[in-house]
């Protein structure tokens, strides 16, 4: 079971490599809501799925068209004008997940069970303003002054198996938690990077560089046979919850918590470290000497670059084991359930991941169409953008359910009819959340006429 649990890690990782989702957060009729908020209930007494993917992108800063754009039949790059977009410290995030199996189970009319498995990925890269200027205008802008230019980068792939419940406690209030076993793949970890430049008067130029990366499952990626490594893969273990609760204040209005992914996995499997000492990563660059070129000194240029490089050269150590947290987040919603199965909601939520909070908020619309199918539209802001129009929609043929839902998944058609094409939309987002399926479904859990978006019958 581990083999074939591995083996399909590492062929759908291929295919990804997470932030909050708002979108699917109202789709009270697909099992997958649940995920953001364990007290959520499906409209279904029973669900299987064997096939859910989600893939996430989002850009704290720029979008494509801020650094190349069209002139004519050319690509042009604007370097300055990219430069003007860009934050101290820009963040480029990608993450996606598989499902690989989901059972929910209606257990008794107040008690509601469901067990996961999915492949989760997550990385970060941060990218300093300073290392794009020096790239556009050169480093006249830092003489008498330092600059720092190092990235960052954060990431790791895990397996995730959850149980969890969810109990009507009262006609009000309804109390839900989950428990995930971890099993991290692979990871890195960046502690800390610091790569400064100093320029003085006579443009007399001083490097220093302090390093501390870690990383587990990366060194020995490529000699890696599934058949006889999978159980180092599965060395690194972690935990983490999930608890949520939703509250009817009214017949109408309905608020809800929750907090997801508090906790952790501890990195055991081929973990290396990669350092760079700042007492030996120094060097300072007065300049190149002509006479020394002119006299015909071949050495002395390679010389000066040996050096640079010796004293720049990561150097990589086995290290003992590490731990890092999961991307904590939490949601707090309000939905209000009106007439016709409409329901009007508002998301706020945040992230938490290496001491940096993602925060967004969102407005929604959901509508159900008799057991057929539920659509819902939404509105995002978030990562500084502030035209993320959401779509969800989902289709009942039982035992059948299909469903797609997006983040800024509207803007897509809605630039195809304005442009002609997709090129606008995929040159100027900067946030995607796009979440697809197939569950089975058996024995709806709601009368015809009750509302949607967890108002399930108590």
């Amino acid at each position: 079971m581990n083999k074939i649990l591995l083996t399909l890690f590492l062929l759908t990782s291929q295919l990804v490599i997470a932030q909050p989702e708002t979108t699917m957060y109202t789709m009270s009729g697909v099992a997958q809501f649940s995920n953001y908020n364990p007290a959520f209930v499906p409209n279904y007494r029973f669900v299987f799925s064997v096939a859910s993917a989600h893939t996430h992108y989002s850009n704290s800063s720029f979008s494509y068209s801020d650094l190349v754009s069209t002139q004519g039949d050319s690509l042009v790059v604007n370097l300055g004008d990219f430069q003007k977009k860009l934050k101290d410290k820009n963040y480029i995030t990608a993450a996606s997940d598989v499902e690989i199996f989901r059972l929910g189970i209606q257990a008794s009319k107040r008690l509601y069970l469901n067990t996961y498995i999915t492949n989760k990925a997550h990385t970060q890269e941060m990218i300093p303003k300073d290392l794009i200027t020096i790239f556009s205008n050169g480093n006249a802008a830092f003489v008498n002054g330092t600059s720092s230019f190092a990235p960052q980068v954060n990431g790791q792939a895990y397996l995730e198996f959850a149980a969890g419940a969810s109990y009507v406690l009262t006609d009000k209030l309804t109390l839900g938690g989950r428990i995930k076993l971890l099993r991290g793949v692979f990871n890195v970890t960046t502690e800390n990077t610091e790569i400064n430049m100093s320029l003085d008067e006579n443009y007399a130029t001083t490097m220093s560089a302090q390093v501390n990366v870690k990383t587990s499952g990366i060194q020995s990626m490529d000699e890696v046979e599934i058949s006889k490594d999978y159980k180092n893969y599965l060395k690194n273990k972690g935990l983490a919850v999930d608890l949520g609760a939703t509250l009817k204040l009214t017949k109408e209005l309905t608020v809800g918590a929750s907090l997801l992914d508090l906790g952790a996995i501890n990195w055991r499997n081929d973990t290396y470290g990669y350092t760079l000492d700042p007492e030996e990563a120094n060097h300072t660059f007065e300049g190149i000497n002509l006479q020394k070129i002119l006299d015909g000194d071949e050495d002395y240029m390679d010389a000066e670059m040996d050096s640079i490089e010796a004293k720049f050269e990561l150097q990589e150590s086995t290290i003992g084991s590490y731990r890092t947290p999961l991307p904590g987040k939490m949601y707090l919603t309000a939905s209000y359930a009106w007439k016709a199965k409409t329901t009007f909601g508002a998301l706020l939520f945040f992230e938490k991941y290496q001491g940096r909070f993602y925060p967004g908020f969102s407005t929604s619309v959901h509508k159900e169409f008799g057991r057929v199918a539920g659509a819902s539209v939404t509105y995002t802001a978030i990562n500084r953008t502030f035209g993320n129009f959401g779509l969800g929609v989902n289709l009942n043929l039982t035992p059948f359910q299909f469903y797609l839902a997006g983040d800024n998944l509207l803007r897509i058609p809605t630039s195809h009819l304005i442009n002609g094409d997709f090129n606008k939309f995929a040159s100027n987002t900067q946030y995607l959340n796009v979440r697809a399926g197939l569950n089975f479904i058996f024995g709806r859990n709601l009368p015809e006429s009750k509302k949607a978006y967890n108002g399930r019958k108590k």
